[in-house]
């Protein structure tokens, strides 16, 4: 699964997990920081308990020492006033669990007595549970009122401030303030990194069109030191497989040209022997010495060779090449003559060539018919050989395109011929930007399919 994830994705990968950590690392302090911290007050419920002191202070109070007690008990958390009038309850939720243990502490009358929660403080399931009713809270203390011997009204209300101190960032824990920032940290890093990788991509591109003839020019002057050094590195090789591909060519046409001079010469001493069977050995040795060093020149002379690129009528070329075997009395039939643009970009020669090698290696074989047809196949042009002769066995169809590999396995050079036909059409279909695959016929015998690039 890995081998599949480029150098981007591995980077976010690893950012990614790095962040995850980081997440969870800051949720784990937090969860701990808050099992440590340790209440100020004796009792869980510090408020709760406070209120009804309050109460109980205020009901047995002199009224003229109720201000002064007021003052007194109002603090931070809560807030004790005398109203006349009890105040508004819309926006509270009664709780009657609070109600009783306000009234069992302070003493008072239950029906005195009430406590309100809101809906801010709702905790469900995490209240305090009263002993005799065994009815669970809902939430904590908002606001208690308490009816007074003279009829006036206590409200006890309980103080909520902010809580601005870590781990707590504007209301929202911290481990929520290190994921928003990782994803957005994240994102920075995405961006930078496409941005980074856009020179290797382009060294990717520029190497992948290198074939040998030419070096690119350019590869990447942009980017990280490493990648500029490796495209100054890449540039330098393909310099000099440029360079030791032109020694080849220069060295393959000497070389031709002094084996051209001395098979000439030999040619003129054989054609004054006297003896006319003699004679005609040598010059039918010195045919297939000049036939095999010149195909074999030509497919060591193939690499280098600059392929012309002008639109090439595919079909009309196999049309050619298939009547001039029917001509000679092949049993060849043609599919597809009459499609229309089959046209691609190249050398019309070189191509030809490669058609007459695959038709002629399908009428040497075939038994007693050949089938030949051309067509679309997406935005590519298909030109298809069948035989019915002996096929290509399916572990050989891929060494039939290596140099002077031979299917049928004796030296003859009129039923095997030397061995570079297919490796040579093949040479000259990659120089296309096509392919040439063998494969199994439905007769039995061997079928070869070559795919070029569709001129647009």
């Amino acid at each position: 699964m890995m081998a599949r994830v480029g150098l981007l994705g591995r980077i976010m990968l690893v950012l990614l997990g790095a962040l995850s950590l980081l997440v969870m690392a800051t949720f784990g302090i937090d969860q701990w920081q808050r099992g440590q911290e340790r209440s100020p007050y004796g009792s869980r419920f510090p408020r709760l308990d406070q209120a009804a002191g309050i109460m109980a202070l205020m009901k047995d109070a002199d009224p003229g020492q109720r201000p002064a007690i007021l003052r007194a008990v109002s603090g931070e958390a809560l807030k004790a006033e005398i109203v006349d009038a009890p105040p508004d309850e819309t926006a509270l939720i009664r709780e009657p669990v609070l109600e009783a243990r306000l009234s069992r502490l302070s003493g008072g009358e239950p029906y005195g007595i009430r406590a309100f929660t809101t809906t801010d403080k709702l905790y469900r399931g995490n209240g305090p549970v009263d002993a005799g009713n065994r009815h669970q809270s809902i939430g904590s203390l908002a606001q208690a009122t308490y009816r007074l011997p003279d009829g006036r009204i206590l409200v006890v209300s309980a103080i909520t401030r902010h809580r601005s101190l870590m781990p707590w960032l504007l209301g929202q824990p911290l481990s929520l303030w290190v994921a928003v920032l990782g994803v957005a940290v994240a994102g920075l890093v995405t961006v930078g990194a496409r941005h980074e990788l856009a020179p290797l991509r382009r060294l990717t591109e520029a190497v992948s069109r290198f074939d040998g003839r030419a070096a690119e020019p350019s590869l990447a002057s942009q980017g990280a030191l490493e990648i500029r050094r490796l495209a100054q590195a890449m540039q330098a090789m393909q310099e000099r497989i440029v360079g030791l591909m032109g020694e080849r060519s220069m060295l393959i046409g000497a070389i031709s040209h002094d084996l051209k001079t001395y098979l000439t010469r030999m040619r003129l001493r054989a054609e004054r022997v006297a003896e006319p069977e003699r004679r005609d050995q040598l010059l039918e040795d010195l045919d297939a010495m000049t036939a095999l060093i010149e195909t074999s020149l030509g497919f060591a002379r193939g690499t280098a060779a600059e392929v012309g690129r002008a639109p090439v009528d595919l079909a009309d070329i196999v049309a050619v090449e298939v009547a001039e075997h029917a001509a000679q009395g092949a049993h060849i039939s043609l599919s597809g003559e009459e499609v229309a643009d089959a046209t691609v970009a190249g050398d019309a020669v070189a191509l030809r060539r490669v058609v007459a090698n695959l038709i002629g290696n399908a009428v040497k074989f075939g038994r007693s018919s050949v089938a030949v047809a051309v067509r679309w196949a997406g935005t590519a042009c298909e030109v298809v050989v069948e035989d019915d002769g002996p096929g290509i066995p399916e572990d050989e169809r891929s060494a039939v395109f290596s140099p002077y590999y031979r299917v049928e396995r004796s030296r003859n050079r009129r039923t095997g011929g030397i061995g570079l036909g297919l490796a040579i059409a093949r040479q000259i279909a990659e120089a296309h930007g096509g392919t040439i695959v063998a494969e199994a016929a439905s007769s039995g015998g061997a079928r070869l399919v070559m795919t070029l690039p569709a001129l647009a």
